[in-house]
């Protein structure tokens, strides 16, 4: 009888061990994933940033010239 216990704790050590084995290479696989998907958003937000950079230098220019516009207007009503 104790042979069989014996066996019967083995068996039921390997079966945990499985278990854990499972487990791991599950969470390393969740792991795998989110870091893929973390690096798509990053790669989505520098594309995004790089737009709203070249948005802002759009307008930062646009700005100057309705300054400059607006002062040569203003300088000709000065003049009459």
């Amino acid at each position: 009888m104790t042979r069989d216990r014996s066996r019967a704790k083995s068996l039921s050590n390997e079966h945990e061990m499985i278990e854990v084995q499972y487990e791991i290479q599950k969470l390393e696989a969740d792991l795998e994933f989110y870091k893929q998907k973390t690096r798509l958003v990053k790669n989505d937000l520098d594309e995004k940033n790089k737009t709203l950079e070249g948005l802002m230098q759009s307008d930062a220019i646009l700005r100057k010239m309705s300054e400059q516009f607006r002062g040569k207007f203003k300088g000709e009503q000065n003049e009459n």
